[in-house]
């Protein structure tokens, strides 16, 4: 986890100390230096003012670090500030709107899954609310690798489901004698594709991002003796590579909806090319558009922050261009996984039908403008 260094940073207090309410005219003009205001009216006025020295007022949002919620996130802080009877100047304002947003685009730019915590507090905590309100604020970003090695302490097992994926398997029966055919499984997980595959006798080479993951994989594969080689790396890391002209079949599942953007998706394919010898498969899901839709920020940072980064198929064919990759299907996953179950556990987790038809991004009973998709491919 990433604290951002500043950790605290404080902003102007919004609308300071008041000068006291004036008396009315006829007060005024009835008292002298020597004799005592009774002007009820005012009295009551200057001393409902002056409680607010003895009352104090804390609050904390906390909100994802998505650029496009600079709105949402100037709206809070604006109606508790009104709230407090303290709204701050148009100058004031201005100012807070850019800080936030400078804000948010450094947490964003670190991670999707980057928190960006609003505290207000008193600016003069020894005179309560008469002295304005001071925000605060502090990034936390923490990587997909530090959520997942949470995971298996808060969420029980199989995290991933039990069963392996069935387009996966199918796509390897089609390959030939299984001992004859190399498989490399990126982001292998704890092994829901990779145990599966080594025991049907495929020699299986596995990239796992998360270390608990890849020590999941390997105690699995020991007391079975099964040919499977884990590496844990990031497979966006050019420093990482894969045995080049060396693998008949390619699987990454669940893992493109973590990629950031079109250079990425092109990377990894590119890495791809390189392993694949000629005529290898390379089978990934991956979130695309449906409809011609085309998403805004807004909906593209959510879904990153919602583990469903999502491309049109402009996108795809665009990450494709000049690789030596040849397209060949592009199916529901959902509807194929459902169609091919053949009586086994349905769902494989609570999570898979919301997530793979793209409910996670659009809350709606209606077909969401996004679905996951097995896309195949060949090494020309």
């Amino acid at each position: 986890m990433q604290v951002d260094p500043a950790q605290i940073t404080p902003i102007q207090p919004v609308n300071p100390v008041q000068p006291p309410p004036q008396p009315s005219s006829e007060s005024q003009n009835t008292t002298t230096d020597n004799e005592p205001i009774t002007d009820r009216a005012y009295l009551d006025r200057v001393v409902a003012q002056n409680t607010r020295k003895y009352t104090m007022a804390k609050a904390e949002f906390s909100v994802p670090c998505m650029p496009s919620m600079l709105d949402e996130a100037l709206r809070l802080l604006q109606e508790y500030c009104r709230l407090l009877g303290k709204p701050g100047t148009p100058e004031e304002q201005e100012k807070l709107r850019g800080f936030l947003a400078q804000k948010l685009k450094e947490g964003f730019n670190i991670s999707p899954h980057s928190r960006l915590v609003l505290m207000c507090v008193p600016a003069k905590p020894q005179v309560g609310l008469l002295g304005g309100v001071s925000i605060q604020t502090k990034v936390v970003s923490e990587s997909l690798s530090d959520k997942y090695t949470t995971w298996p302490k808060t969420r029980p097992d199989p995290l991933f489901g039990s069963e392996p994926d069935v387009k996966v398997m199918n796509v390897a029966a089609s390959l030939g004698e299984p001992s004859q055919v190399r498989v490399l499984d990126v982001g292998a997980g704890p092994g829901r594709n990779s145990l599966p595959l080594a025991r049907r006798g495929h020699p299986v080479h596995a990239l796992e991002l998360t270390p608990v993951f890849a020590e999941k994989l390997v105690q699995a594969a020991k007391p079975e003796n099964l040919p499977v080689e884990v590496a844990v790396g990031n497979v966006l890391d050019p420093l990482v590579r894969m045995q080049p002209y060396y693998y008949h079949y390619v699987v990454s599942t669940e893992v493109l909806s973590h990629f950031r953007n079109t250079q990425e998706l092109r990377l990894f394919f590119g890495k791809m090319c390189d392993a694949l010898v000629t005529g290898g498969k390379l089978l990934v899901s991956m979130f695309l558009t449906q409809g011609g839709y085309q998403p805004t920020d807004l909906v593209r940072e959510l879904a990153e922050v919602s583990f469903s980064c999502l491309f049109t198929p402009a996108e795809l064919r665009k990450s494709l261009e000049g690789l030596p990759l040849n397209l060949l299907s592009v199916e529901s996953t959902l509807d194929y996984e459902k169609q091919h179950c053949q009586g086994k556990s349905w769902p494989p987790t609570p999570w898979y039908e919301g997530w793979c038809s793209g409910r996670n991004v659009f809350p709606i009973e209606k077909k969401p403008p996004m679905q996951l998709s097995w896309v195949l491919m060949e090494r020309s």
